[in-house]
């Protein structure tokens, strides 16, 4: 007999599930549900009657994020994923969450399809244990490989050593940078070679010794036996400004040529350049003359030029001072005017300067292109000249009545180059009367 549905709340107490395990149910088909939402009674009493299948299927749809399905099966998330992306294990569900600013999809698996790749960890950790192992044996090759290149390149290294190991023929600046490059190689140098330790060639002689692969003991050995010899050869050397009195050239420009540590050479060797120079080193001697020469003409010549210099700037000076006032018939020239007319049509300063005709010519007034307008400029500078004056005289006729009232004197006694009548000036003039007003 058929009963009616039943409540999902009503469900969940009847089978001790939560709401999520009751539409969980109900979603994978565990639990028959009708249209209107109610769950089957027959199939509710069914799974209550013997809930432990029940609850086994429904754990087996239980989704698990990647973490949680790495942990039940014992291995680290990453593995995890590149398992599942190997085998093709399907997503049930995406979900998407805001963490620290960004949105992150967290994918959720099937149980049941989770316990189904055991198989296939087995696999991939069987896959990788073989990657390492192949990795091994190729890293086991590669290093044998590199040790018989190693000792190769370092007996190659010290048989070219050997060919540099001083002997008794050997310049002494060659015996000395060996011995500093041992002593560079070992890390303790004697105070008298620590001078020589920068230079090229000890350093270049320390690379091949290094690439020797010798033990300390061994790299010792060699340096007690080379220092001493080393102590010797300084006696022999000649230091760079003795090169340089002696050839003529500077020690560094023959350094590369010869046998030398730090610019310094063998005395013996610098006595046979100088009693039998070679052909380089005559003609580093004549290029040196050669710049010195060329130093020396050049000197001559920026003097001279500078002395050119001097007396042309004198010359333009002289001619300036010559022409820089015009005649009054060179202006009449230049104008095309007659030279009755030029004297009044002088600038105040009563001087044709070069400057002031030069503008003229490029301003070209109107006085200037003809002789009626220059005759009317003559006149219109006389009637101004004229209203100057009678404002000049007025003017001073003022000043005169301003001091004769404030000194009680006669109008003739004020002379006409009194000052301006300031209130200071007034002042000052009653106190100290001036000679042309004396005291009443």
């Amino acid at each position: 007999m058929t009963r009616g549905g039943i409540g999902a709340a009503r469900v969940g107490k009847a089978l001790g599930l939560v709401p999520r395990q009751v539409r969980l149910a109900a979603r994978t088909g565990l639990l028959a549900q009708h249209q209107d939402g109610t769950f089957d009674a027959d199939a509710v009493a069914r799974a209550a009657a013997d809930p432990g299948p029940f609850l086994t299927a429904l754990s087996r749809e239980e989704p698990l994020t990647a973490t949680e399905a790495a942990h039940r099966l014992g291995i680290g998330r990453e593995r995890f994923r590149r398992v599942a992306q190997a085998a093709g294990l399907p997503v049930v569900d995406r979900v998407t969450v805001s963490r620290y600013g960004r949105d992150l999809e967290v994918r959720y698996y099937r149980t049941a399809d989770v316990d189904t790749l055991h198989p296939h960890i087995t696999a991939d950790r069987e896959l990788r244990e073989a990657a390492r192992r192949v990795a091994r044996s190729l890293a086991a090759t590669k290093a044998a490989a590199t040790r018989a290149h190693n000792r190769e390149r370092a007996r190659n290294a010290r048989r070219y050593l050997a060919t540099l190991a001083p002997d008794r023929q050997t310049d002494p600046a060659d015996v000395i940078a060996f011995a500093c490059a041992l002593a560079r190689l070992h890390g303790t140098a004697p105070a008298r070679l620590r001078r020589f330790m920068g230079d090229p060639r000890v350093r270049d002689i320390a690379e091949i010794a290094e690439q020797c692969r010798y033990k300390p003991t061994e790299i010792a050995e060699l340096l007690a036996a080379a220092g001493p010899r080393a102590i010797t050869a300084l006696r022999s050397l000649a230091r760079p400004h003795r090169v340089w009195a002696t050839l003529g050239v500077p020690a560094e420009d023959i350094a590369h040529r010869i046998p030398s540590i730090d610019h310094h050479i063998s005395t013996d060797l610098l006595h046979r350049l100088a009693t039998d120079p070679p052909r380089w080193l005559l003609e580093l001697h004549a290029d040196r003359e050669l710049e010195h020469a060329t130093a020396a003409v050049t000197r001559w010549l920026d003097r001279e030029w500078h002395a050119q210099q001097r007396r042309a700037e004198a010359v333009c000076r002289a001619a300036e001072a010559v022409i820089d006032h015009l005649t009054d018939e060179a202006v009449a020239e230049l104008f095309g005017l007659p030279m009755e007319l030029i004297p009044d049509l002088r600038p105040r300063s009563n001087k044709w300067t070069t400057a002031y005709v030069e503008e003229l010519l490029h301003t070209r007034p109107l006085w200037l292109r003809s002789q009626t307008l220059a005759r009317a400029e003559i006149t219109r500078r006389a009637a101004a000249r004229a209203r100057r004056e009678t404002a000049r005289a007025q003017r001073r006729l003022g000043w005169r009545r301003t001091w004769a009232r404030a000194l009680a004197i006669p109008l003739e006694a004020v002379p006409d180059t009194v000052e301006r009548p300031t209130p200071a000036a007034l002042q000052s003039a009653r106190t100290h009367p001036p000679h042309w007003a004396p005291p009443q």
